[in-house]
């Protein structure tokens, strides 16, 4: 039965299994080379091939040397285990950092300062040449503090203040000028937490208060002004009306007074003795006047020649 199974085996061509393993030995070192020609060709294409990310350009070193080539964003071919790349960050970073420096009045202020700059992506090779990755410690900081004292010291303590705008546009324009010489461009500044000397500070809140005070008596006697002149306004109106009252009623009792005037006028020039008597009649009250005839020396006792004349007189 074993016969027949060999004999089986060996027409279907598998042979004898220790003349396999005798063949796998003797072979052992081609495939061994081969597995490592294989494992080094695909070490060699994995090191052959560099990705650069976003944000991001690479700078090519050939034996630790910058070259002029800057990689771009993307898959980028070098020489295995001759170059390799070093990562610049283009994006926008912040640097920040707080600051003492001397006013004009030479004033001691400190001041926390904020920068976003960028690395310029056309000279990222340079910059890793001077400065490697330590542009901020070594660059961008000490530019700082030097810019902030240089802008500080043309303003007067208080002016930083009330000239804000004016002083952060001299401090941008200084260390932009500066940070533009290492290629590194800058974005944006801040300037926050001007702090002063303790007895600056209560100077100024001295000042402001003392200002705060002459600002409420100007607006305390503007109003007192605006009163008095609402009172002489008042009083003007008031003396119009009564002039104007006045001239009303004068010229009322003209008016009066001449139309009484025409009337005695026009009375006195029909005058009759017989309208004479008739008015006086009319006025008359029914007593006869006490004596009559006083102009020609004729003293007549009227009342008596009455009574005389009554019955029983």
């Amino acid at each position: 039965m074993g016969r027949i199974d060999k004999s089986y085996n060996s027409d279907r061509g598998f042979g004898d299994s220790s003349e396999v393993s005798g063949f796998l030995v003797r072979r052992s070192g081609l495939i061994a080379a081969i597995v490592i020609i294989i494992i080094a060709g695909g070490a060699l294409y994995t090191q052959s091939f560099v990705r650069v990310p976003a944000g991001y350009r690479g700078v090519l070193l050939t034996w630790g040397k910058p070259e002029d080539k800057i990689l771009e964003v993307g898959l980028n071919f070098i020489i295995p285990f001759i170059q390799n790349v070093e990562m610049m960050n283009v994006q926008v970073q912040k640097a920040e950092s707080t600051e003492s420096a001397a006013t004009n009045d030479l004033q001691e202020v400190s001041a926390t300062v904020a920068v976003n700059f960028r690395l310029n992506p056309l000279a990222v090779n340079t910059i890793y040449s001077e400065l490697r990755q330590d542009y901020v410690s070594r660059v961008i900081k000490p530019n700082i503090e030097e810019s902030l004292k240089a802008a500080t010291a043309q303003f007067k303590a208080e002016e930083l203040i009330t000239k804000r705008a004016i002083v952060k546009t001299s401090f941008d324009n200084i260390l932009a000028e500066r940070l533009n010489l290492f290629d590194i461009d800058v974005v944006a500044v801040s300037l926050t937490d001007f702090q002063f000397s303790i007895s600056f500070a209560a100077a100024i809140e001295a000042k402001v208060t003392a200002e705060q005070s002459a600002l409420e008596a100007k607006n305390k006697l503007e109003q007192i002004r605006f009163e008095a002149q609402q009172q002489v306004i008042q009083a003007e109106a008031e003396k119009n009306a009564t002039i104007a009252r006045a001239l009303g009623e004068a010229q009322a009792a003209i008016i009066a007074a001449n139309a009484t005037a025409t009337s005695i006028q026009v009375i006195t020039g029909q005058m009759t003795a017989e309208y004479a008597q008739y008015l006086w009649l009319t006025q008359w009250d029914g007593k006869l006047p006490l004596v009559v005839g006083e102009g020609t020396g004729l003293i007549i006792d009227v009342n008596s020649l009455l009574e005389k004349q009554a019955p029983g007189g």
